[in-house]
């Protein structure tokens, strides 16, 4: 019915018509999936994965193998017994390691997985053609296997598919995840399946810290509540969190001391129903705020201890905390302590990355006299026209790396070219013109840079053709134009052995009369936006 309406209107009309389909789907697919929060055991929660993906990709059948870390490997709970997969094996090391969809051959071709029985009876006994990693931080909960169904022998997950499944995936990271941890007599520990979402939104680690009781009374109600951060130099917790409570009447406290400094000592959870019957707790001095009703449990892990949280209930609330308080506390305290410890993995991979870049890029500059300072301003300019172009953070993230590796592939150039004063010769303008290609083939050696190697690859590409590599507008990334764009500034507002640097003003005017050949008007007009401030 939609196609026949399609074909009586406009071109225009049917990009939009089937924009709408699309849209439909995509949010049919997330009602979907709303089922998956609906289960009471995990097999449930397997049948209804096994389901959604069978209804959804035609010609496909599902198996969901899951970890049962008490006997080492991955297993179906639905089909027990049929094939396990140890949590040691090569398979599963490098299926963690991936994300997305994999293709079944590409697995055990590419990754030298050494495991021919395994291959054999995944594309035999189920006719395996793709394979799924659910990972939840950095152990995998899960793995679906999709496999030929009767006579669709060898059916091709289309774009839309794999849309659908890297949004199942997002929902079974969480969901996964709180089955391996859940009972059936615990089914209220999910109400915290958007406590890690809430997690994600924060920006900064900083930003959780701060928001950490307010995103914890979505989730558990509570009187008062207080997080220390462990020192480990001076061995203390000092206060950083606070809910009803004043800043100033929190002190640090040494381990061992008070109801938090015990539980971050012995590194186990507490709940007491009332602090002032019990026999202990009520004769403590420190930590007079907590009252009625608390639960403490540490933050972190056995490896790496970041802190306590403790929240309390005050006798004039309706009812004290109960053991499934608990448990909600320990695993909220699990996914902050995850996401801390992620995040500033991450930190430090970022780190280490942008020293990388900032080396090559100091490498080049050492090597080219006249370009000291180059490739920096260069990624200043990029960014500021990218966030008037409206880019996202991430976008602009990698486009700033790779302004500043542009010209890295001028490392492969003879110095005597590079330093060269006087005009250069055809042949050496031939030879010059290779540190484009070298450029994406220093990249091309790292996984971190293959998202930027093309932007260094084509940023001497003209909308017109007439470029290095002969490309057209829209067959080389616009992140290309934006550096081709900076680039051409910064050369003519720097000096040179053969004249002195131009104004901005007038640097924007030659910039001006590339307009439509070197890079399109939009382009231009941030370039002229981000220097006129």
């Amino acid at each position: 019915m939609v196609k026949r309406k399609v074909k009586k209107v406009s071109k225009t009309a049917k990009r939009v018509v089937w924009k709408d389909v699309s849209n439909f789907a995509s949010v049919n697919d997330e009602f979907a999936m709303d089922s998956l929060n609906n289960w009471t055991t995990t097999i449930g929660l397997v049948k209804s994965v096994i389901s959604l993906v069978e209804r959804r990709i035609e010609g496909c059948e599902t198996r969901v193998f899951i970890h049962a870390p008490e006997f080492h490997e991955y297993r179906e709970m639905d089909k027990e017994g049929i094939i396990t997969v140890s949590d040691d094996s090569l398979f599963a090391g490098f299926l963690a390691m991936e994300s997305g969809v994999i293709p079944m051959e590409r697995m055990f071709a590419e990754k030298n997985v050494a495991d021919p029985m395994l291959g054999d009876m995944l594309r035999e006994l189920y006719g395996c053609r793709y394979i799924m990693p659910v990972v939840h931080g950095f152990e995998m909960v899960a793995f679906l296997i999709l496999c030929s169904k009767g006579t669709y022998k060898k059916f091709i997950l289309k774009r839309d598919d794999m849309q659908f499944l890297q949004k199942l995936n997002s929902r079974l990271q969480i969901n996964l995840y709180a089955a391996s941890i859940a009972t059936r007599g615990q089914r209220n520990l999910l109400n915290l399946k958007n406590y890690p979402f809430a997690l994600q939104k924060h920006k900064m680690v900083a930003d959780m810290n701060n928001s950490l009781f307010d995103d914890l009374k979505e989730e558990i109600t509570f009187t008062r509540g207080v997080a220390y951060r462990y020192d480990e130099d001076l061995q203390i917790l000092y206060p950083f969190a606070f809910s009803n409570v004043e800043r100033d009447k929190v002190p640090t406290i040494k381990v061992g001391e008070g109801i938090s400094g015990q539980v971050f000592k012995n590194w186990i959870p507490v709940f007491v129903p009332d602090r002032s019957s019990h026999p202990a707790y009520s004769l403590m001095k420190e930590e007079p705020f907590i009252q009625g009703s608390f639960i403490s449990v540490p933050i972190g892990t056995e490896q790496k201890r970041i802190g306590v949280v403790t929240i309390a209930r005050s006798k004039q609330s309706k009812e004290p905390f109960s053991v499934e308080h608990q448990y909600m506390m320990e695993i909220a305290s699990a996914f902050f302590a995850s996401e801390v410890i992620n995040r500033n993995l991450r930190d430090k991979i970022e780190e280490s990355n942008f020293s990388v870049v900032k080396s090559l890029s100091n490498a080049l500059e050492a090597k080219d006299l006249y370009t000291e300072g180059h490739s920096d301003r260069v990624a200043n300019y990029c960014v500021g026209m990218a966030k008037r172009l409206g880019y996202s953070k991430e976008r602009i993230h990698m486009l700033r790396y790779g302004a500043l590796l542009h010209d890295i592939g001028k490392i492969g150039i003879t110095d005597a070219i590079i330093n060269k004063p006087a005009k250069l010769t055809d042949e050496e303008r031939l030879i010059i013109k290779k540190h484009a290609e070298i450029g994406y083939k220093i990249l091309s050696a790292n996984p971190y840079f293959i998202e930027i190697r093309n932007f260094v690859r084509y940023h001497h590409e003209h909308l017109d053709g007439s470029g290095y590599y002969g490309k057209k507008e829209g067959e080389y990334p616009e992140e290309s134009q934006i550096i081709s764009c900076a680039d051409v500034f910064d050369a003519l507002t720097s000096d040179r052995p053969y004249r002195k640097a131009l104004s901005q003003e007038e640097s924007l005017k030659i910039l001006s009369q590339d307009i439509g050949r070197k890079f399109n008007k939009r382009i231009y007009e941030a370039m002229a936006a981000f220097i006129k401030g």
